[in-house]
This record gives structure tokens, C-alpha cells and sequence, in this order.
């Protein structure tokens, strides 16, 4: 009698983490199906959407790890819940917002508030559960990630068909409110407030350099498309490069001298590590890319309204729901394996799109739209194989002990590479088209619009393919271990605890 009201808080805990999981990604892509409009209403330039939508994920990406640290040194509930209440009051802000610059603002301090939230999910769900029912939580988080990035596109269509109160794009942000306060009323009774350990100094200068090298990166890549490669990209580029070298040695002195870096280098030691990242890395970038595309293709190339964009998301959101639910299986038959078979899937979805574009055909809209939907199946399948084993697949090539800093590491990269996919991709499909999408007397049809998404669908290929081909370098032998980040048994960012208050 005494287990039933124990499993009942887990569960409740996990749903809590979960909503906060699904609402911080939810927040990356609803904006992609809203940029249109955004961009329209506030009289900006595709350069500045871009930065509305890859400046979140940006500001995440920085402060991930550090946030992760502050849970550790205060109690990740604590500072799960600071981040929850920030970042629904920034999203309000969002909605208010007057101008393009003032949005871009907020979302850079939404991602702040980001960082503070979702690194806590991952260790919370290692206190709320012990380490042999681990596996299907997990699993479960990895699969919200992705079906959050999916689903955002629809119910962001739905939001703005709706238009509720005349408010249009705003409501993508409004929507964060009631979820956010519920999430934040829940906190306090579901999920379990762990002694802290013992404080220890934040790295500063890791978190200089990081931002510093990743500002480098990103904005140079963003703004150097809109203005045409301007010469002053390449010294950014090469700054962003000797500031990564300048983080590695900084770094690896303070872990030598017994300190706490910010990215411990003793990880990267295993081949394994090293190529999960990168697999995660390419991934997220071509997932999240080809999201800005079709947003893109199908509001302003193909004339759909957003709910219809939305819609036709749905094949995508389809396929990749199914096939999250048959990749735990699979992942336990096959282990790391598994991502070698999302891949594949991938490349044949890819390879669907391209043969479908290739005539590029002058439909209407929603013909196309259909046309495009057995493509979109397939990818969306192959995304799904990947995206819900993946976490589990790349922690565990790590030692039990780096597991708190591996699981930092993987998140950074889902951000990295959400702002590397909008702003390759994105600079690729403006060439492509020779325009700005929304620019006034460009002269852009269908056609012009179904032929750059072709020609960005080669570079999805060739992604794809690189992660199958990263998957082949991969152990094979640990399939347990697979569906277990770091073999379970430890805190997703320090030594295991107990589950009590």
C-alpha cells in the first residue's frame, strides 16, 4: 500500500518534467510556423527572424551547462522552478512585443531562463526514479524532444488560424503562460528537493569562452547570409575557432588542478563520446533546418494559410510518433544499431522528397502539400527511430561518473545545432531562391520555392547519410546500455541520491 502513493509522485514528477521538457522545445519550433507572420507584422528582415528564432537556442546553448552546474550547487528543484517562472514570464513578454529587436531580446532572455529549466529534467528524473525503472522515463524524454519540435508546427498553425482575440503570432507565446504557472504550482508537491552538494565556484572563464566562441559561430553564419558574406565573417569564423582552442586549454588546466570545468576535456578521451556527439550534432541540425524550410515552402511558396502549414506537418508528426514508440524495441534488440536504422529510414525519406521535387511541378498548394506527404511520412519516421534512443545511445559510451557532464553536453548540442541548421540551411535555401521569401517584387513563384527545398533536400541526404555512417563507428556490444543513459545508476549531474525530501 505504502509503494501505490510513491508511484503515483513519480508519475506525477515525470509529467511535470515532461510539460516543462515539451514546452522549452516546443518553443524552438512553434516559432518557425509563425515566422511568416512575425516577420510580416513587424516589418523585419528574414535575417532577423532567423535571429528570433536561433537567438533562444543560442542563449540555451551557453548557459546550459552552467545552468546544470547551479542545480547541482542549490538543488535542482529549486532551480528547475526559478527557470519555470522566467521563462513564462519572458514568454508573456514575447507576445507584448513591439519590434523585432525588442523580440529578439526576449528571447535571449528566454533561453537564459531555459538553461536554468531543462537542464534539471534529466537529473530529477535520475532522483525520482530508481536506477532499474529508469529506462522507459528516459525514453519518454527523449521522444518529447522530438515530438515537442514536430508538433510545434501544428499547433502553432492552429494558434495562428485560430487568432484568438486578433492577437495572431503572439498567442505561440501566450501559450507558454497557463502551461508554465501549472507547471510552477505543481513543482513543490511532485518533485523531490535534493540537499544540494557541495557549492563549488562556477566556471567563469569556461562560460566566457563558450560564449564568446558560440557567438562567433552563429551570428557570423546568420547576418553573413543576409548581407552577402561581407569580409567581416571570416576573421568571426577564425575567432570563434582560437577561442574553442583557448576554451579546450583553459579547461583542461582547471580539471588538472582538481577544479570543476565547465566541459570536463577527460570526456571527450573515448571515441565513442566523441562520435555520439557528432551524431547528435548533425542530426539536430538537418532536423531542425528542414523544419524552417517547409515552414517557409508552404506559407509563402505554396500560399497556405498557417493551419494548413500546420497540417501539413502532420505526416511528419505522424510518422515520427509511430516510430518513437517502436524504437524502444527496437533499441533493445538492435542497441546502438538503432540509430544506423533511423538513418536509413531518413535517406530513403530524402530520397522520396527529392524524386517528388524534381519536375517541380506548379500545383496548387494543397495538392502539393499532399504530394509531399509520403516523403515526410518516411523522414518523419526515421527521425523518430533516432531522436528517442539517442540520448540513451550516445551516455552510454561515457564512464558512470561523466554521465552528469555527457547528458550537459548532448542537450548543448541539441541547441548548437538548432541555430547551425537555421542559419546553413536557412543561407542556403535564400541563394537558392535568389530573394528574401517575403521580399515585395521578387517575382518568386511555386516553382522557385519547390527547386530551393529540392536543393536543400540534397544536403538533408547527404546528413543522413553521415549519421548512418557515424552510427557504423559507434560499440555495438552493450545493448542494455543503450536504452540506459551511462548505464543508469547515476544523477544526471553528479553522484546518485535518494528520492525522499
Amino acid at each position: 500500500m505504502t509503494h501505490a502513493p510513491a508511484a503515483r509522485r513519480r508519475r506525477g514528477g515525470l509529467t511535470v518534467l515532461l510539460l516543462a521538457s515539451f514546452m522549452g522545445i516546443l518553443d524552438v519550433l512553434i516559432v518557425n510556423v509563425a515566422a511568416p507572420s512575425i516577420q510580416r507584422d513587424l516589418d523585419a528582415g528574414f535575417s532577423a527572424i532567423q535571429m528570433v528564432i536561433s537567438g533562444y537556442v543560442l542563449a540555451y546553448a551557453v548557459m546550459l551547462t552552467t545552468g546544470a552546474q547551479l542545480g547541482d550547487s542549490h538543488g535542482p528543484a529549486r532551480v528547475f522552478l526559478l527557470g519555470v517562472l522566467g521563462f513564462t514570464a519572458l514568454s508573456a513578454g514575447c507576445a507584448a512585443a513591439p519590434s523585432a529587436a525588442v523580440l529578439i531580446a526576449l528571447r535571449l532572455g528566454q533561453g537564459l531562463a531555459a538553461a536554468l529549466m531543462l537542464p534539471q529534467v534529466l537529473a530529477l528524473i535520475q532522483v525520482l526514479f530508481p536506477k532499474e525503472q529508469r529506462a522507459r522515463p528516459l525514453a519518454l524524454y527523449g521522444a518529447t524532444l522530438g515530438l515537442g519540435a514536430v508538433l510545434g508546427q501544428i499547433i502553432g498553425g492552429a494558434l495562428i488560424r485560430a487568432d484568438v482575440l486578433g492577437l495572431g503570432w503572439r498567442t505561440v507565446f501566450l501559450v507558454n503562460v497557463p502551461i508554465g504557472l501549472a507547471v510552477a504550482a505543481c513543482t513543490p508537491a511532485l518533485l523531490p528537493r535534493r540537499r544540494p552538494a557541495e557549492r563549488r565556484p562556477l566556471d567563469v572563464p569556461g562560460l566566457l569562452l563558450t560564449a564568446v566562441a558560440m557567438t562567433l559561430l552563429i551570428f557570423p553564419l546568420i547576418q553573413g547570409s543576409a548581407e552577402g558574406w561581407p569580409p567581416w565573417v571570416w576573421p568571426a569564423f577564425a575567432g570563434s575557432a582560437l577561442t574553442l582552442v583557448a576554451l579546450w586549454f583553459v579547461e583542461r588546466r582547471r580539471e588538472r588542478a582538481g577544479g570543476s570545468p565547465l566541459i570536463p576535456p577527460s570526456l571527450f578521451g573515448g571515441s565513442g563520446f566523441r562520435t555520439g556527439l557528432a551524431i547528435a550534432l548533425i542530426f539536430y541540425s538537418g532536423n531542425y533546418g528542414l523544419f524552417l524550410l517547409l515552414a517557409y515552402v508552404f506559407q509563402d511558396g505554396l500560399h497556405l494559410s498557417p493551419l494548413a502549414s500546420g497540417i501539413g506537418f502532420l505526416p511528419l508528426g505522424v510518422g515520427f510518433a509511430a516510430a518513437s514508440l517502436l524504437s524502444r524495441r527496437l533499441t533493445d534488440r538492435y542497441g546502438s544499431r538503432v540509430l544506423l536504422i533511423g538513418a536509413a529510414v531518413m535517406v530513403a525519406g530524402y530520397v522520396i522528397l527529392i524524386a517528388t521535387l524534381a519536375p517541380h511541378p506548379a500545383y496548387s498548394g494543397p495538392v502539393m502539400a499532399l504530394l509531399l506527404a509520403p516523403a515526410l511520412l518516411v523522414s518523419g519516421a526515421g527521425q523518430g527511430i533516432v531522436s528517442a534512443p539517442l540520448i540513451g545511445v550516445v551516455l552510454a559510451t561515457v564512464r558512470r561518473e561523466d554521465a552528469g557532464a555527457g547528458s550537459g553536453m548532448v542537450l548543448t548540442a541539441n541547441q548548437l545545432a538548432s541555430s547551425l541548421g537555421v542559419a546553413v540551411l536557412g543561407a542556403l535555401f535564400v541563394a537558392l531562391l535568389g530573394a528574401d521569401p517575403q521580399e515585395a517584387g521578387a517575382g518568386l513563384d511555386e516553382r522557385d520555392f519547390t527547386a530551393a527545398l529540392m536543393g536543400c533536400s540534397w544536403l538533408l541526404l547527404a546528413l543522413a547519410a553521415a549519421v548512418g555512417l557515424l552510427a557504423r563507428r559507434l560499440p555495438h556490444g552493450d545493448r542494455a546500455g543503450a536504452s540506459t543513459p551511462g548505464g543508469a545508476g547515476r544523477s544526471a549531474h553528479g553522484s546518485e541520491h535518494g528520492s525522499g525530501n
